[in-house]
C-alpha cells in the first residue's frame, strides 16, 4: 500500500518546511488519504490494531491532522470523540478542548505524524489541565526526529506509531531509486535521540 501513498503524492519529496521550522527532503500528507476510501480503511485499520490493547474512553485527536482519524476511530469503535486546539479559541465558548473529555477519562491522543512531538505535547498538556488522564498517544507514522522519545520522556506516556519511516523507505526503495533512498535515509539517521 506504500507504493500507493508515493504514486498518489501522499508521500513526496523535494524540499519542505515542517511546521517545526525545519527543512525535510520529504513530506508525508496524510490528509490526503481522506480522498481515497482504500486508504482511508488501511489507514484507520492500522489505527485500530494500535488501540487494541489499550483500556481508554475517549480518543482526543491533535488539530488538524489527527482529528479525522481520531472522528473515524471513535464512530468505529463506539467511544467518545473531542479534539484538541492549538490556541483556545478567541471567540464564543473560548474553548481549547472541544468534544467529550472529562475528569479523569482515560484519554488516548491520536495524530497523523510525530516529528518533534510538540503537537502532541501540547495536547497531552492541555487534556491533563481539564482533567483527563492521557494513558497513551497513537500515531500513524514516526518520522523518527525524536519525537516520541521527547512524548514518552517529558509525560510518561506511551506512544505507539503504526510505522516508522525507515521501515518505510525500506518498502519504497525500489519505487523511488537509490538517490531520494539515500537522501531521505541519511536525512532521518542525522537525528541522535
Amino acid at each position: 500500500m506504500w507504493d500507493e501513498l508515493v504514486r498518489r503524492e501522499i508521500i513526496k519529496f523535494g524540499d519542505f518546511k515542517l511546521s517545526s521550522g525545519g527543512h525535510s527532503p520529504y513530506y508525508v500528507d496524510l490528509r490526503r488519504v481522506l480522498a481515497y476510501p482504500d486508504l482511508l480503511r488501511w489507514v484507520v485499520a492500522k489505527y485500530g490494531n494500535l488501540l487494541k490493547e489499550v483500556d481508554f474512553d475517549v480518543i482526543a485527536g491533535v488539530a488538524t491532522g489527527g482529528i479525522p482519524y481520531a472522528s473515524i476511530l471513535g464512530f468505529n469503535m463506539f467511544k467518545p470523540i473531542a479534539y484538541v486546539r492549538e490556541e483556545r479559541k478567541w471567540y464564543g465558548a473560548k474553548r481549547e478542548i472541544e468534544g467529550a473529555v472529562w475528569e479523569g477519562a482515560r484519554t488516548v491522543v491520536v495524530d497523523d505524524v510525530i516529528t518533534t512531538g510538540e503537537s502532541v505535547l501540547n495536547a497531552v498538556n492541555k487534556l491533563r489541565e481539564a482533567g483527563a488522564k492521557v494513558v497513551a498517544v497513537a500515531v500513524f507514522l514516526d518520522r523518527q526526529q525524536c519525537g516520541v522519545q521527547r512524548v514518552e520522556g517529558t509525560t510518561g506516556v506511551p506512544v505507539k506509531a503504526a510505522y516508522k519511516i525507515l521501515d518505510v523507505l525500506e518498502e519504497i526503495k525500489e519505487l523511488i531509486g537509490p538517490a531520494k533512498y539515500r537522501q531521505v535515509k541519511d536525512y532521518v539517521e542525522s537525528f541522535k535521540c
